[in-house]
């Protein structure tokens, strides 16, 4: 059984840190930015296999939209979410790892259980606080941040969103993509409208109404489960059977339904306001194992941290990418949306946070005009802990990796190294047998690297 730190020792190491997480990385001030409205857009179960820009897997989702998206914005080829779902929104709205704020695993929001804690400072908080003029933040779709004795109904709003449409949390317990329980600035009703149609409604809606500069988190359910045939006008798939006995076919046609549907959203954007705006699209984690397909690996997937588990898509696209149509292969975490956000509208992170926490972020703003300069981090670092909170762990594991080496901590087993130079899954691990000096040495750096980020 894994043991939390004492408070005290997480507070004193944490004061110890700054901006940056102590994985090694260089933190630069940032440069005065004209400030844009920002749209963020998370995918869920969404991974790198399934986007065909990144060339990883031979039949990916069709995605036609966001395939334009790429082309017109900055590719990053080594960006790493959670495991899943909760673990990175409360990463990319507050800039914090994990083991800072309690969420290691999925939320389950109709429980008394831990969640984001309300004096966590928010995205929306920190743009409001930190800012020379007035923002307007919406949220809509799917939160996944708060639960039943932690915010309730009300905690996207209690977490500083002006204003919310959509699911707390996943499609479950009878609701599903075409009938399911919607929240409204904390009020409590239902639609029958296809989810994530309906995301896209709303989004609109509120980029209609929020004056400039606004910020708007648009989470999508897609395509996560429940499997389903979405509406036949949305996707071009050929599907029969039952969901589970053809789950890809199924997974496929959400995806390209979600994709669709981004294509609506960004045309329906007017065109003076998309030329002030700055588009971040991402997977909040990796592919889920029933829908995989080889080379896959359906043991590497979602809620791991093997390639297949953390590595996720992510584009930046308007005003601020200098050289649309590229690729970037820095290192990136999603806790780096955090400050990239932040910079990009304009906004003072110190005063938007207001204290000394420590912020593992790093903004990924300098690559969008330089897409090969030097990685502002050494290592990337993920991590999966349960139950959620602060006390003993039952269940935990943790990645690390620079440039070319990746370790791999798993529960009750010995820490395993792989080579991930020139490959896109982590091969065979090297820790099996006799290491070569230099291997030795990359273990080695890489155990102080994850110790230094993630101090236990």
């Amino acid at each position: 059984m894994h043991l939390r730190r004492s408070l005290a020792i997480s507070i004193a190491a944490a004061l110890a840190l700054t901006c940056g997480g102590g994985d090694g990385g260089t933190v630069e001030p940032p440069v005065e930015t004209q400030p844009t409205n920002v749209l963020l857009i998370v995918a869920d179960d969404f991974g790198v296999d399934m986007f065909s820009p990144y060339g990883v897997h031979p039949s990916p989702a069709p995605t036609p939209n966001l395939d334009a998206l790429a082309a017109e914005g900055m590719l990053f080829e080594y960006f790493y979410s959670l495991p899943s779902c909760s673990p990175t929104r409360a990463a990319v709205l507050t800039g914090r790892m994990p083991f800072r704020c309690g969420i290691g695993k999925p939320i389950d929001q109709w429980l008394p259980e831990h969640a984001l804690a309300l004096e966590e400072r928010t995205l929306a908080e920190v743009l409001k606080d930190g800012s020379k003029t007035s923002i307007a933040t919406s949220a809509v779709g799917k939160w996944h941040l708060g639960s039943e004795s932690v915010g309730g109904a009300s905690h996207p709003n209690l977490q500083g969103f002006d204003w919310y449409a959509g699911t707390l949390g996943n499609l479950m317990f009878g609701s599903t993509y075409f009938g399911h329980q919607k929240v409204t600035n904390g009020v409590v009703g239902s639609s029958r409208t296809y989810v994530t149609s309906e995301q896209v409604d709303d989004a609109l809606a509120r980029i209609g109404t929020m004056p400039e500069p606004w910020f708007l988190y648009l989470g999508f359910n897609a395509p996560h489960t429940p499997l389903h045939a979405p509406p036949s006008n949305l996707h071009t798939q050929e599907l029969s059977g039952v969901p589970a006995d053809t789950a890809n076919a199924h997974y496929r046609a959400m995806v390209e339904a979600m994709d669709t549907e981004i294509g609506r959203l960004l045309a329906g954007i007017p065109a003076e306001v998309r030329a002030n705006t700055t588009i971040l699209f991402l997977g909040d984690n990796g592919t889920p194992s029933q829908v995989m397909t080889p080379p896959s690996i359906p043991g590497n997937s979602k809620g791991s941290v093997y390639e297949g588990g953390v590595r996720g898509p992510l584009v930046v696209a308007g005003k601020h990418v200098d050289a649309p149509g590229t690729r970037c292969g820095a290192l990136v975490q999603a806790v780096d949306l955090f400050p990239t956000v932040v910079e990009l509208m304009g906004a003072n992170l110190a005063q938007g946070v207001g204290d000394s926490r420590p912020i593992d972020g790093v903004s990924i703003v300098p690559y969008l005009s330089d897409p090969t300069r030097a990685s502002l981090r050494e290592y990337a670092v993920s991590e999966r802990f349960s139950p959620n909170g602060f006390d003993a762990y039952t269940s935990y594991g943790a990645m690390v990796r620079d440039a070319r080496w990746k370790l791999v901590r798993r529960d009750g087993q010995p820490d395993a190294l792989f080579d991930m130079q020139g490959v896109v899954l982590e091969g065979d691990n090297l820790n099996d047998g006799d290491m070569t000096p230099e291997e030795s040495a990359a273990f080695a750096r890489l155990q102080a690297a994850l110790s230094s980020a993630i101090p236990r």
